[in-house]
């Protein structure tokens, strides 16, 4: 194994997920043969009022990979994530990727 280098990619941004609600992404052909990790940032909403705040507060719940092979078709592949909203407000949220490119 040799030195690389981590590269990252937004591969999604949602808007209003609402609190307990859960959403499931699917991301199609993410790089082969690497490790890939994944994670969602809250955006929660810009506050109202002097005084306002607004939290926003998600999690990954899941990731599942499917590959699929066929001796008539190209070969696809897709990783499908689930977020949730375990906040107590609506929130958005931004998907992230990354993976380590070997050198």
């Amino acid at each position: 194994m040799t030195a690389g280098h981590v590269s990252i990619r937004k591969i999604y941004s949602r808007d209003g997920l609402a609190p307990g609600a859960s959403e499931a992404r699917g991301w199609k052909k993410p790089p082969k043969n690497t490790v890939v990790t994944y994670w969602a940032v809250a955006r929660p909403p810009a506050p109202v009022g002097q005084h306002g705040t607004t939290s926003g507060r998600v999690t990954i719940t899941k990731v599942e990979h499917t590959y699929t092979r066929d001796n008539f078709n190209e070969e696809t592949w897709q990783s499908t994530i689930t977020v949730k909203n375990t906040g107590d407000e609506v929130t958005g949220y931004d998907m992230w990727q990354s993976w380590v490119d070997l050198e």
